[in-house]
């Protein structure tokens, strides 16, 4: 194997050569050998360009030597020059959590390559965008999201079981991939990070260090060209560390009901976890600013939360530093996969590049079904964010979960409050209905917010599959293309598991990989959707998940809206309570006293859920 330099700088001083020399090569030959030679110098040079610093002086194949130059034919010379596709290792599509977490995996366990292409530049995903994992409000929550039992939250259990360690290794990744050398103050060797849930202060931390090192550019709070740390947070002291992501799992998530709701109705899955019934007493010794017609709610003591465009930034950062390469622009969008004899040859970028990768990940979110016939559209959520006063006492001490609303306090003084359910559009546009809807109900839940200043609205999409779950792991049709994506309303919390069931079956193949993870990946395989008479069963397992996940707007196209699974929620308890009677008086004729005392049973909460399941 040559190195770069010993075949790169020959063709390159070919290029200097005055035109004078190039005329007296007249004999047989000349002219395909300078046209061939200038050709694969230039072609070189831009493969040179396009690989990481840290690889660029790594083997590289030999080029054809001179002699062989020179035999070549004129249909040898054109074969050559058309021969523009860029071999690639890994190639992941898609700059989200989903590709990210692939990709660290990938990158920390192995030597594999892996290049990540972005259709969005960084610096405009921090003004707007509608990438769910800046729009995502970081809630790690299978227990509050009220999933049913079966693998979807088999494998939200367990991505949240790794949530703790992994985020310690992804904020570790970050600050040695930003800091240019160690902050002279610092208190946190390798390892350890200082984030809030891990214990230590942060009066040693690196707010005077020189952010200089390659993942500094991709922190949510920016740096100059100096490297001088230049806040966008402006929340109460102490601050978060630059490529800290707000992990917190202190409080759990409690889950207020009021009479007759959904969560007033339901009840915890066996072997889901820790959760406890809480009376109307109880929850407010716990939250002492919920509406008095709060009747009690569940406690998820294990339920966490993370800042979800924190972790993406700082995830980009752990990235660099592992040696991942990554493309950010319109022109490293993809127009299309070239598929032919069971493998994709080639995929096409908007700036006429073609890669040619061993491996492909598609995890470009909403958008995946652009590239591939996938099942997965998107779900608009609106959202705003709330500003607690500077050494104002805080209004929550956990996250709430209710059935029309979610309000998730941040370690920075934001208060994040979401969101509408909105299949089918594309937008990221925030509407006054939508915000009507998150205002109303955050509000109902806890009145006192509405005295609080708005900060920021957005709006981001979800991808979403007919029965709400991922589509995870290798195709059948292609052998070298792999899958992540359709992770709904779970896409932060199932980063770490996602990740690892990824990059552990393109490094190690689906045969080493442990029976448990095996049979997530068939579970969530996109097979499900294509197997033959199985039309039947995606249409029975759409109406089963729009039993737990009900949507704000219909859809008016998909296979949703042709097997009725766009539901939509009660406008409040009453209208609930309304529809019960209705129902109850036809079909089994109670009386009003009958009624009277059904819906007494029903302001209890959790006893409504054992008179009617």
């Amino acid at each position: 194997m040559a190195s770069h330099q010993s075949w790169s700088v020959p063709w390159l001083r070919l290029l200097a050569l005055p035109s004078c020399a190039f005329l007296s090569m007249h004999h047989q030959g000349c002219h395909a050998f300078i046209t061939t030679t200038i050709s694969i110098a230039m072609r070189n040079v831009e493969s040179l360009q396009s690989y990481p610093k840290s690889l660029r002086n790594q083997p590289r194949r030999r080029v054809p030597s001179t002699s062989s130059l020179m035999s070549m034919s004129t249909s040898d010379t054109n074969r050559h020059n058309n021969n523009n596709r860029i071999p690639r290792d890994i190639l992941i599509i898609g700059g989200g959590l989903a590709g990210l977490s692939a990709a660290h995996y990938i990158a920390s366990h192995s030597n594999r390559h892996v290049t990540i292409l972005e259709r969005e530049l960084p610096q405009q995903q921090r003004i707007k965008t509608t990438a769910g994992s800046f729009a995502a409000a970081g809630m790690l929550a299978p227990q509050s999201e009220r999933l049913p039992a079966g693998p979807l939250l088999d494998v939200c259990l367990r991505s949240r079981e790794m949530y703790g360690e992994w985020v310690m290794d992804v904020e570790r990744g970050a600050r040695e991939a930003s800091l240019g050398a160690a902050p002279k103050n610092n208190r946190y060797g390798r390892s350890g990070i200082g984030s809030r849930q891990y214990g230590g202060g942060r009066s040693g931390g690196s707010r005077g260090a020189m952010y200089t090192g390659e993942g500094a550019k991709y922190l949510w709070e920016l740096t100059d060209d100096d490297g001088i740390l230049s806040s966008f947070d402006d929340g109460p002291s102490p601050p978060l560390e630059p490529w800290e992501t707000g992990f917190h799992s202190t409080g759990g998530f409690l889950a207020p009901a009021f009479a007759g709701d959904a969560v007033a109705t339901w009840s915890p899955q066996p072997n889901s976890g820790k959760s406890y019934w809480l009376d109307d007493v109880q929850v407010r010794e716990l939250e002492p600013q919920l509406h008095p017609d709060v009747v009690g709610g569940w406690w998820f003591p294990e339920d966490a939360s993370v800042d979800a465009r924190r972790l993406t930034c700082s995830l980009r950062a752990a990235c660099a530093g592992a040696g991942v390469q990554m493309n950010f622009g319109p022109e490293w969008e993809v127009s299309s996969l070239e598929m032919s004899g069971g493998t994709c040859g080639g995929v096409h970028l908007a700036n006429g590049k073609i890669y040619q990768p061993d491996s492909i990940v598609v995890a470009n979110g909403s958008w995946m079904r652009h590239l591939l016939p996938l099942p997965v559209t998107p779900h608009k959520g609106q959202s705003f964010s709330l500003r607690m006063p500077n050494n104002a006492a805080p209004i929550l001490s956990r996250v709430l979960f209710a059935q029309d609303t979610y309000i998730v306090p941040k370690a920075d003084g934001r208060i994040i409050v979401g969101a509408t359910v909105e299949p089918g559009a594309y937008d990221g546009d925030v509407t006054p209905s939508g915000m009507m809807h998150c205002l109303s109900e955050a509000t109902r839940l806890i009145p006192s917010l509405g005295d609080l200043p708005i900060e920021e609205s957005w709006a981001g999409l979800r991808p979403t599959t007919p029965d709400k779950c991922p589509i995870l792991g290798k195709t059948e049709q292609w052998d070298n293309v792999f899958i992540a994506g359709g992770y709904w309303r779970n896409g932060v919390l199932l980063a770490p598991k996602t990740g690892q069931l990824i990059g552990e079956l393109i490094v190690n193949g689906e045969e080493n990989l442990s029976e448990e993870d095996r049979g997530l990946l068939k579970a969530f395989s996109w097979e499900r959707f294509t197997t033959p008479g199985g039309g039947k069963a995606l249409a029975a397992n759409a109406r089963y998940a729009a039993t737990f996940y009900p949507v704000h707007k219909r859809s008016t196209d998909g296979v949703s809206t042709s097997v009725g699974t766009e539901l939509g929620f009660y406008e409040g308890a009453a209208a609930a309570r309304g529809d019960r009677e209705k129902d109850r008086k036809a079909m089994f004729g109670f009386t009003d006293d009958e009624e009277a005392a059904l819906e007494r049973a029903a302001g209890l909460g959790v006893g409504d859920a054992q008179a009617f399941s």
